[in-house]
């Protein structure tokens, strides 16, 4: 069966989607344009807020057109917002910087929920929904490849070359997941619906609003991953003050390889259930987080990367209870949906967090990300105790 290709493919998608070197020098990159770290820093607040206004029309065109033409669509569009950002750098201009981001954040729309969706669906067709988590786990640990081995490019590009160079790299890198994106097979079991797109949303809108599970898990999730995202981003601002920037990437490449190591290791777990191992990764990243800012010292760095070692078994978890709670008709759209939530919550976080950074100190910040991950292991277990 050619469907079965798509299990490997979504794994190479996985590798090179996330093999972008550019990434851990982005905000230097885009401050050596700008002249400034807060417009540097605005680029990505570009990128978020653009996703988050464009999930729901994406996945509504996701269920109309099909998964296959959707990755294709985001992978063509992640390569004009890599060209745009390389652009930047040789013009000087932070206007290619704007519009490079605007591309990049309806790309991630579109790719967002549609991926997922692909490889449910992909498993479906297999009649092997059921292991639906194994290979979301396998798949992620080459993302996870992916971005180690992305810094280890950057490392020798930027030792010899600039940072403009390093853009133009990572550009044309990105035209291998358009030749991957093209040779995905479109799973039979989605089916198109004759229905206007606002239909379409309203109709997704009423399924998530009926299914309270579904919204339970969804808040905590997009909470759990608000609360990570902005703890990654202001890590390293806190790394910074323990150790050299050139340690900082080193740092990176060892909380990659942690991440590998989890989702290669999580498809074992499965046996203790999904909420559990929700739990018991919330409460090891705790404790992991915990020893390091308790050390706050040169140490501090390199211990906090070891968190990844839980984040592929979260993530996989989560991953697969959201998919069992999402109906089949309208998969991309309720998971953009969710996305869409998330992008919010995620902004506020992102913007409170820096607000006492900015009112007290980077540390303390950090402190207060680590007692929201308590919320998040609550949380979970509050769904176990309900959804036994």
């Amino acid at each position: 069966m050619k469907i079965r290709r798509n299990i490997l493919l979504f794994k190479l998608n996985c590798l090179f989607g996330d093999l972008w070197p550019l990434s851990a020098l982005a905000v230097v990159y885009f401050q050596q344009i700008t002249g400034s770290w807060a417009l540097a820093l605005g680029i990505f607040s570009i990128m978020n807020i653009v996703q988050s206004l464009a999930e729901v029309p994406t996945g509504i065109i996701s269920d109309r057109i099909g998964r296959r033409k959707t990755m294709i669509v985001s992978a063509l569009m992640f390569f004009v917002s890599f060209i745009a950002l390389a652009l930047a750098g040789n013009f000087g201009t932070g206007y290619l910087l704007t519009i490079g981001a605007i591309i990049w954040g309806v790309a991630e729309a579109f790719a967002s929920g549609t991926d997922d969706a692909l490889i449910y669906e992909t498993m479906q067709e297999l009649r092997k929904e059921d292991k639906y988590d194994i290979v979301y786990a396998r798949s992620k640990a080459f993302g996870q490849i992916g971005l180690a081995i992305g810094a280890l490019i950057a490392a020798i590009v930027t030792y010899f070359y600039s940072l403009n160079i390093l853009a133009w790299v990572s550009a044309f890198l990105g035209l291998i997941q358009v030749i991957i994106c093209c040779r995905f097979v479109e799973p039979s079991v989605h089916t198109q619906e004759d229905t206007t797109s606002w239909r379409h949303f309203i109709s997704a809108w009423r399924e998530f609003i009926k299914n309270r599970k579904l919204q339970y898990l969804a808040l905590i999730q997009m909470f759990h991953r608000g609360v990570g995202f902005t703890s990654h981003r202001l890590e390293g601002a806190y790394f910074n003050m323990l150790i050299p920037t050139w340690m900082v990437n080193i740092t990176r490449v060892v909380k990659q390889l942690c991440g590998t190591i989890s989702f290669t290791v999580a498809p074992y777990f499965r046996k203790f259930g999904f909420y559990k191992i929700l739990i018991g990764s919330s409460i090891g990243m705790f404790f992991i987080k915990c020893a390091a800012v308790i050390l706050n010292n040169t140490a501090t760095p390199f211990v906090m990367s070891c968190v990844n070692i839980f984040y592929g078994t979260s993530s996989t978890a989560e991953s697969a209870l959201l998919q069992k709670e999402l109906s089949q008709k309208q998969r991309a759209t309720m998971g953009s949906i969710v996305a869409l939530i998330g992008g919010i919550m995620s902004a506020a976080i992102y913007y409170i967090i820096g607000l006492v950074a900015d009112m007290s100190s980077v540390y303390f910040a950090i402190i207060l990300l680590l007692m929201c991950n308590l919320l998040v292991s609550g949380g979970y277990f509050w769904l176990l105790r309900k959804y036994k």
